[in-house]
Order: C-alpha cells, then sequence, then structure tokens
C-alpha cells in the first residue's frame, strides 16, 4: 500500500506543480512531465513486481492506450492543451487503476482512473458555463446592461455562445492578464471608423496575442472576453473528486436510469 500511496502523493504533487505553472505563465515546462512520467512508471513497475498482478499490467497498458490515444486525438483536434494530454498520458502510466486504500464516496469508478480524472474534469469545466450564464443574467437584468451594445448585428447563435462562454470586461483589463481572451474583433475603415465583430470559435493555441490586442488600444468601453483558466486546473480537480467521489458521470448516468 506505501508504494500506491507514493504514487497518489507522486500525481497530485505534479499536477499541483503544472496547475502553477499553467496559472501564472499559460504554459507547463516539459521537464515537468520528463520527470512525472518515469518516476510515475517505476512506481507503477515496483507495484507490479511486488504484486506480481498481471491485470495490472494491462490496465496499464490500456489506459496508457485509450486514455492517451483520446486525448492526443482531442488535442489535434484543438480541444486539448498539449500539458492536458501529457498530464492525463503520465496519469494512465501512474495510476492505471482506482488506488484500492481509497473508497469513493459515489462508488461509481471507471476501469481506468486516468479516464474518471477526464470526465470529471470535463464535468467542472462545464459547470463553469453555468456560472458565467448567471453572471451575465445579473448584468443583463440585475443591473440592466445592454450586454450586445455595439453588436446588434451579430447573429443570435454567436450572442449565445457569448452569453454562455464569456463576460465583459473594459477594454484597457486587455492583455493585464493572461486569462483574459477577446471574444471580439475590431477593425478600422478608412474613415477611422471601428467595426466590431464577435469572435467565438478559435483552436487551443491560437488564441488571439498581442497583435489582437492592439485592435483594442485606446478602445473606450466594454468588450467581450473568456474568463478562460487553463484546462489542466480541472484536471488536478478531477483528479481529487476520483480519488474522494468517483465518477461523477457515471453515477449520474447510473441515477438517471435507476429515476426511470
Amino acid at each position: 500500500m506505501y508504494e500506491e500511496a507514493m504514487r497518489v502523493g507522486l500525481s497530485l504533487l505534479f499536477l499541483a506543480i503544472s496547475s502553477w505553472y499553467d496559472l501564472k505563465e499559460r504554459e507547463v515546462s516539459n521537464r515537468v512531465w520528463m520527470v512525472f512520467a518515469p518516476l510515475g512508471l517505476a512506481l507503477s513497475l515496483l507495484h507490479f513486481h511486488l504484486t506480481k498482478d498481471q491485470n495490472f499490467l494491462l490496465s496499464m497498458g490500456m489506459s496508457v492506450l485509450i486514455v492517451g490515444g483520446f486525448s492526443v486525438a482531442l488535442f489535434y483536434l484543438g480541444l486539448f492543451g498539449g500539458a492536458d494530454a501529457k498530464a492525463l498520458i503520465c496519469l494512465s502510466l501512474t495510476l492505471p487503476v482506482q488506488p484500492s486504500f481509497v473508497r469513493p464516496l459515489l462508488k461509481m469508478v471507471s476501469p481506468f482512473f486516468a479516464f474518471s480524472v477526464l470526465v470529471n474534469a470535463v464535468v467542472f469545466s462545464s459547470a463553469s458555463i453555468l456560472g458565467i450564464a448567471l453572471y451575465n443574467l445579473y448584468r443583463g437584468f440585475g443591473a440592466g446592461e445592454n450586454l450586445f451594445e455595439g453588436l446588434e448585428s451579430e447573429p443570435l447563435l454567436n450572442k449565445i455562445l457569448a452569453f454562455f462562454t464569456g463576460i465583459k470586461v473594459d477594454a484597457n483589463k486587455l492583455g493585464k492578464s493572461p486569462h483574459y481572451i477577446p471574444l471580439e474583433t475590431v477593425s478600422t475603415g478608412e474613415d477611422g471608423s471601428r467595426t466590431r465583430r464577435l469572435r467565438i470559435f478559435f483552436r487551443l493555441g491560437e488564441e488571439p496575442g498581442e497583435e489582437s490586442l492592439n485592435e483594442f488600444k485606446g478602445f473606450k468601453g466594454k468588450v467581450w472576453v473568456t474568463p478562460s483558466l487553463p484546462f489542466i486546473v480541472f484536471i488536478t480537480a478531477g483528479f481529487v473528486a476520483a480519488l474522494l467521489l468517483g465518477d461523477i458521470l457515471m453515477w449520474s448516468a447510473a441515477q438517471l436510469v435507476s429515476a426511470i
């Protein structure tokens, strides 16, 4: 059990380190994964040496193939960051199955622990959409703010997506926080007039850079941004939840089926 606790502690340590780096610098050095992966693999092989559990070795291989492959596919589709995929691959090597000394409160776990971590992370990140929508409801109805002033001609779908994924902040705050990603573009006409458009869709890693932020220099008023948190923060939260609670989505689906 001691080496299993070491694998849990190692995973939590490196997820916390990577979350801190991603929050502060918006990127995680590959050196983190170059240390995490071999240490996690070594401890997993130690577990196999002590237990001679062939199923554990099979689970580790399947976990790396399934969770790792899924993560890499999401990365190439632009739905995942590189650090997110590497974190889940490292977890697949380190904790391929639920630790035996932990009894999740919901008593529902995936055969592959890292997959439960991913599912929980998605649940937590999706919950942030509800928080954003409630905030915009308050700003639009409680505070009486015209949320789409200057963007009246935008398609309704773009406005709905902005409502659930973004908030409005003063334009002078852009560039002061790495987690404010503009959901608008501004173009200047020959007569000096400025035209604003919503820009909802972009791939991870292709967020507007310094050049895009320069469009808003001298702009007075509020613009739509997404208050983006690195997904690896949600992975870390999903890891803790997987240990203490289990697979949240699997449990929710089971409750729904039993209620029907």
